[in-house]
């Protein structure tokens, strides 16, 4: 007989029973086994996914504060943009300059190189490259303005000056009146903003050919302000020479202090000169009266009173090195400084001044004491 042992099913005998229940007992053991095993996994598969979640938070948040400090800066430089937004850039680049982050603080002030100039182009090429490296070095902000003079009359340093001022004088907020053949070595020479008055930069005891104490040529720093209350430069000196001792003059008269550097260690060879003379012999005459008229303070030309005509300016480069050229045409009033004419036109001045009525040479480009322009040569 066989009995299944179901509790929906009647025992008829004992022995049956009690096997039943074994039975029964037997299977309920290994269904305990199972349940608990079931469990085990289930609480370890728990576990190991906690560990996981652990795991990923603490990643997600390490990323998040890692890139919390540049989103940081990033926003910063988008303020600092547009606050620099609408500055008039003109105005931006004098008084308001973009300053880079190299820890060092940048020189608000730009100044004007303003370099006389006319045929000496071998000098020309060496002094762009030459200073320019000199002056970034020192993280200065300048513009370098070569004032070519294309007129017929003899050279005038002052004057070419006096013009160079007015055109630079809206991008830059100081000049260094600067002689094309002389070149700083020493890197102590600081072309600095000149606060409290001119800084003489080639100074007697620096330069290596001139030395007497009221010297005040080669170069020489002023600042906007100082050299408008100075009128610039005297327009009498045509020819070489004299102007920057007129120019000394002034600068005392207006009580301004000229600061010059301290004792270099270099001394005389602070500056290198480049001119040869052999090649290029100063126009160094004097014809008339210019001994005398020049030996005075001029008290009526300077900076305003200046006339020119600027021909054309272009920027140019040389090695890689930006300049400005500006081709600037003097007039002269030859009834007042009748030297301010080269030899071979003297003829005509004595002539017009005994009432000939001569005509000067076409091709000399000489202007009429009423300064009617002649064309140039061609």
């Amino acid at each position: 007989m066989v009995v299944l042992c179901n509790d929906d099913v009647f025992r008829d005998s004992a022995p049956e029973h009690t096997w039943c229940e074994q039975k029964h007992l037997s299977v309920t053991s290994q269904h305990v086994e199972v349940a608990v095993c079931s469990a085990w996994m289930a609480r370890r598969l728990t576990l190991t996914r906690i560990l996981f979640l652990c795991i990923a938070v603490t990643f997600v948040v390490a990323v998040y504060l890692a890139l919390a400090p540049i989103q940081e800066a990033v926003c910063t430089c988008g303020q600092q943009k547009e606050q620099n937004k609408g500055v008039n850039i003109l105005q931006k680049s004098v008084t308001q300059p973009d300053q880079e982050d190299d820890g060092k603080e940048e020189d608000s002030h730009r100044v004007a190189v303003l370099v006389p100039f006319r045929d000496r182009f071998e000098e020309l090429m060496e002094f762009v490259p030459y200073l320019s490296l000199f002056l970034k070095e020192q993280g200065r902000k300048y513009k370098i303005f070569v004032l070519n003079q294309v007129d017929n009359y003899r050279f005038n340093r002052a004057s070419l000056i006096n013009a160079g001022f007015l055109e630079s004088r809206l991008e830059c907020d100081y000049v260094a009146m600067h002689d094309v053949d002389l070149l700083p070595v020493n890197p102590e020479l600081q072309y600095e903003y000149p606060q409290n008055g001119p800084y003489h930069l080639a100074a007697p005891h620096l330069h290596p050919l001139y030395h007497y104490k009221t010297f005040v040529g080669g170069i020489l720093l002023v600042n906007n302000e100082h050299f408008e209350k100075l009128n610039g430069l005297s327009n009498r000196y045509w020819g070489w020479g004299r102007e920057d001792d007129e120019f000394y003059v002034r600068i005392k008269k207006a009580g301004l202090q000229i600061t010059r550097p301290g004792n270099l260690t270099t001394g005389f060879k602070s500056f290198r000169h480049i001119h040869d003379k052999r090649k290029r012999p100063r126009d160094n005459y004097r014809y008339f009266d210019q001994r005398e008229k020049t030996k005075r303070l001029d008290r009526e030309t300077g900076v305003a009173t200046v006339r020119y005509l600027v021909e054309s300016r272009r920027e140019l480069t040389i090695d890689s090195f930006p300049v400005t050229i500006i081709n600037i045409m003097l007039e002269c009033n030859v009834t007042t400084t009748p030297w301010c004419l080269r030899p071979e036109d003297h003829d005509w001045y004595l002539n017009q001044a005994e009432g000939k009525g001569q005509q000067p040479n076409q091709q000399k480009a000489v202007k009429s004491p009423a300064h009617k322009p002649v064309a140039p040569p061609a």
